[in-house]
């Protein structure tokens, strides 16, 4: 009789999984618990109620156009033109990639510890047709992209930086990236076979280079895009910080910036709970003196916009989920079709 096969060691245990999850759900609880201690709740209502009904479709507008921006660079980023049948397109947005992106971002919205980034690679080989290394690997470009990205943005965009400084740090993003690249092509060249890589990173350098490798990933729309998502959405819940806590649109913009480069905290609670709204707060913070009006405002304006981003980003996922019963593909897509991965 063969000897049953000894499970990978890759693979995560259980328990150590039920562990880090449990953690992340006492670390973002146990900070949003301690943030609403510092907020009466007749304060959070009131925070609520103030926005005008305007402000309210502008932010919802926002939203909802970050994620076409966001579907348009899957379009881009996947190739999706040579190596995906055929879809049902409006104003040149495929309708599949913006299922993809919907239900994707309703997964990310509503699961802790970013669990949710694990259905993109299923979802993109179901609805679009692609292997799921090649998916992972452009998961991994898009993440890269982001935080590139907001940090770009965060450089050229914060308030009461002067010019030297904006430029001297420009300049070493420029920089630091340049000497990642050439370190990274370098490392590769070394070891060209993965397999004489310990397990664990041998499957972190595949991605990387397919990720590395794929002309698609380089194109400038991808960048456009990803500038484009990211400036409208940050612009779109500065609009909602500033008019329920009365600050400056500047110091709201820092504050939605802050929130957005919280989800890099490696421990996140449910639905990104407590993370974000300290980060809108440290962004708030650093513009504003202790004891301000503005300042005590910022947790309600954060919350408000949290539950904002999760109504929204949990109703269209759904809206997208029914359309996907509804408007089921006449020809079946197989992962082989792409022809890459």
């Amino acid at each position: 009789m063969s000897a049953s096969p000894t499970p990978s060691s890759d693979a995560p245990r259980p328990a150590a999984r039920r562990a880090r999850m449990a953690v992340a759900w006492a670390v973002g609880l146990g900070l949003l618990a301690w943030l609403l201690s510092h907020v009466p709740l007749a304060q959070l209502t009131a925070a609520l109620q103030r926005p005008a009904p305007g402000i309210w479709l502008l932010t919802l507008a926002g939203l909802l156009g970050s994620y076409a921006l966001r579907a348009a660079r899957v379009q881009v980023v996947f190739d999706l033109a040579s190596s995906a049948p055929p879809s049902r397109r409006v104003l040149g947005l495929r309708m599949d990639a913006l299922r993809v992106i919907l239900m994707h971002n309703a997964a990310v919205n509503l699961l802790p510890m970013r669990a949710g980034e694990l259905s993109f690679p299923w979802l993109a080989s179901r609805q679009l047709g692609l292997s799921v290394p090649r998916a992972v690997a452009c998961l991994l470009w898009m993440r890269v992209q982001d935080l590139a990205v907001l940090i770009l943005l965060g450089i050229v965009l914060w308030p009461g930086l002067d010019w030297a400084m904006r430029i001297g740090a420009l300049v070493a993003v420029a920089g630091a990236w340049h000497i990642g690249n050439r370190l990274l092509a370098r490392w590769l060249a070394a070891h060209p076979n993965a397999d004489t890589v310990p397990g664990g990173l041998r499957g972190l350098l595949t991605k990387v280079r397919h990720a590395l490798l794929e002309p698609a990933h380089h194109h400038p729309l991808a960048w456009f895009f990803t500038a484009a998502n990211w400036s409208l959405k940050l612009a779109a819940g500065a609009c909602l910080l500033s008019a329920i806590s009365t600050a400056p649109w500047g110091t709201a913009w820092s504050g939605a910036l802050g929130g957005e480069l919280a989800a890099i905290v490696p421990l996140q609670g449910p639905a990104g709970f407590g993370t974000y709204e300290a980060g809108v707060w440290a962004g708030f913070a650093a513009h504003l003196p202790r004891g301000s009006a503005a300042l005590a405002q910022a947790i309600p304006a954060a919350l408000a916009l949290h539950v904002c981003f999760l109504l929204c980003a949990v109703l269209a996922g759904a809206i997208a989920s029914l359309l996907n019963h509804i408007e089921r593909p006449a020809t079946p897509h197989s992962p082989a079709s792409s022809g890459r991965g």
